[in-house]
């Protein structure tokens, strides 16, 4: 198992947004300096109640109440706090947020498309090529025998890599290998395990780079660099170096699991246990191994399909990208023709109710259906759980809605499973057909105000307002359901049976 996996979200600090304004030429003060990222948006502050730690807020004007030393802030007035904060000088409002939402775009962006070349099959030269678009610099990364494992472009300056016939490989020039190992800067450098800043040392290649060691379990597996020739490099692009280091870990590990001759596919280890309910042991376990999950976590399963009736999912990895990209400890596959996942829920710590809501616009803009399990405990009942997907599916497909919870549809299951042994006349309570009849029979209406009497969690004023009644007519009527029927409304399993009754009698399935 290795430890190195990105975060769910690129978080962000102080000191990146200033160095995206030192880029736009805007004036501006940081103060405190080398705070930790801790952002994953903005907001405008207008007086609003309820921070959060994790936004920064733009103030218009000077905005006095806001409070300057518990979280974070832009301004362009001279508002001091103890907290992080950027002071813009001769500069709008409306510039200053404009370029600070850019700001969140652009790393969202690149994080996305971080994701995609992970989980579409790209490689770590796809992975160089965005980032030096990103950085402004050539990047490239070598392995512990330095072998250029990848490498964006060349420019003017850079090492020009050797090529070795019987490898088939490029290294780094021989003599600069010589010079690092009798080098104690550079080899002090290898225990270091936050990015960092290399000048070159004594080393006749004098260039200065930004480098993340590859650390698997704490062993030095190579060095990924940002080579500061085209633009100087930023104190903020450290930590966002450190994060790229992750996502060419997990390249690494990919790739490595695709050409182990024993690994199986986990689209077949998913089928089988969703099939059968057992999966080959040793299968399950190099699964559960590889992507650091225990046997016994919780897990939320999910199952996609098209809104195009009989039209299948493709097999398209962007599709399985989206996921990733959204979701942490996430495992797609495709079963049935559908595309399905796994969250580990233990693992990730994200609740279903935020998953939901993250996933539903990129559902809805897929043109997709979806359906969510309720969450599930232990890997052998992830057959429960798409059990549940699939009736959600079927849900959401019944009532137009694009993503639907199982909990969202299973009082309808619970009816359809009764009503598939009795029919509705013979499950609802008596009292409600008697009362129907007498109804119809004497022109009153006490069928409809003990079902309105029930919904509203016998409130008198609610009631009454809902049926359009004064509260004497409705304690009128009350009295007398009590009297002509003995309904005992004060026992919770009668008041349950009741609804359940009213929602059979009123679902149009029987008259």
């Amino acid at each position: 198992m290795h430890d190195f996996s990105p975060p769910v979200r690129m978080l962000l600090s102080m000191q990146m947004l200033a160095d995206a304004l030192e880029e736009l030429s805007l004036e501006h003060r940081l103060q405190p300096e080398g705070d930790e990222p801790r952002l994953r948006g903005c907001q405008l502050y207008c007086g609003q109640h309820n921070l959060q730690e994790d936004l920064v807020y733009l103030l218009p004007g000077e905005a006095r109440d806001f409070p300057a030393d518990t979280h974070c802030y832009l301004t362009t007035g001279s508002l001091q706090g103890r907290a992080p904060h950027i002071r813009c000088v001769g500069c709008s409002d409306s510039r200053l947020f404009n370029a600070v939402l850019s700001v969140f775009q652009q790393y969202h962006d690149f994080e996305q498309q971080l994701s995609a070349i992970v989980t579409g099959g790209g490689t770590l030269d796809d992975l160089c090529r965005l980032s030096s678009a990103f950085f402004h610099n050539p990047v490239y990364i070598h392995d512990s025998m330095f072998t250029v494992l990848a490498m964006s472009h060349r420019v003017e300056g850079m090492l020009k890599p050797e090529y070795n016939e019987q490898s088939g490989q490029f290294l780094v020039p021989l003599q600069l290998i010589n010079d690092f190992k009798f080098d104690e800067s550079y080899r002090s450098t290898l225990e270091q395990r936050q990015a960092s800043v290399w000048d070159g040392g004594p080393s006749r290649h004098r260039l200065r780079s930004l480098y993340v060691n590859l650390l698997d379990d704490g062993h030095y597996r190579g060095r990924l660099l940002i080579n500061e020739l085209s633009t100087p490099l930023q104190p903020g692009q450290f930590r966002t170096a450190e994060y790229l280091a992750a996502y060419v870990m997990l390249i690494l590990h990919r790739d490595e699991q695709r050409t182990n001759s024993h690994s199986h596919s986990f689209d077949d280890t998913f089928a089988d246990l969703l099939s059968t309910g057992q999966a080959d042991r040793h299968d399950l376990e190099t699964m559960l191994d590889i992507l650091d999950w225990n046997a016994g976590d919780r897990y939320l399963c999910l199952r996609f399909r098209s809104q195009d009736s009989g039209i299948a999912v493709r097999s398209d990895s962007a599709l399985r990208g989206i996921l990733a990209g959204l979701l942490q400890h996430c495992a797609s596959f495709y079963f049935q023709q559908q595309l399905c996942a796994v969250v580990n829920l233990t693992r990730s710590r994200q609740s279903p109710h935020a998953i939901r809501l993250r996933l539903a616009p990129h559902i809805r803009d897929s043109y997709m259906f979806g359906g969510i399990s309720s969450p599930v405990c232990g890997i052998h009942a992830l057959p429960d759980g798409f059990r549940q997907t699939e009736l959600a599916l079927q849900a959401a497909a019944r009532r137009g809605q694009w993503l639907l919870s199982f909990s969202d549809c299973a009082l309808d299951y619970i009816q359809h499973c009764a009503e598939a042994c009795l029919p509705p006349s013979l499950l609802a309570a008596p009292v409600l057909l008697e009362l129907r009849q007498y109804d119809g029979s004497h022109g009153t209406q006490y069928y409809e105000t003990l079902r309105a009497y029930l919904l509203h969690e016998r409130s008198i004023p609610r009631t009454a307002e809902a049926l359009i009644i004064h509260r004497t007519t409705l304690t009128y009527r009350l009295g007398k359901l009590e009297e002509l029927w003995s309904l005992n409304l004060d026992d919770s399993d009668t008041r349950l049976y009741l609804l359940l009754s009213f929602r059979m009698l009123d679902a149009g399935r029987e008259p």
